[in-house]
């Protein structure tokens, strides 16, 4: 999959608000730049450690998407886990 258009769905899914620096997730640290933007989110702890567990199970197609080498499938996957993760914790941002 192109790197840029999976750049901008995990950070639509993630912060729609700030969804302009999905350049940010073009890079090698994707991981790390995915865990910022979870920390960013809330401050409760206990939230911050399920969204990391949730890239940690996923770390597979997350190391897939830096080699430009996943699947629309993984893709797929791991934003449907991350949206239901922001759905479980009271994330999601209503306008």
């Amino acid at each position: 999959m192109e790197r840029d258009l999976t750049s901008r769905a995990l950070m639509n899914v993630l912060d729609v608000t700030h969804f302009y620096n999905y350049a940010k997730l073009n890079n090698d640290d994707l991981y790390e730049q995915l865990k910022a933007i979870i920390e960013s989110l809330t401050d409760d702890q206990s939230i911050i450690e399920k969204g990391i567990a949730i890239l940690d199970k996923n770390r597979q197609t997350i190391d897939h998407i830096v080699k430009n080498t996943n699947s629309y499938e993984e893709l797929q996957q791991l934003c449907e886990d991350l949206r239901s993760f922001k759905r479980q914790n009271g994330l999601l941002k209503t306008q």
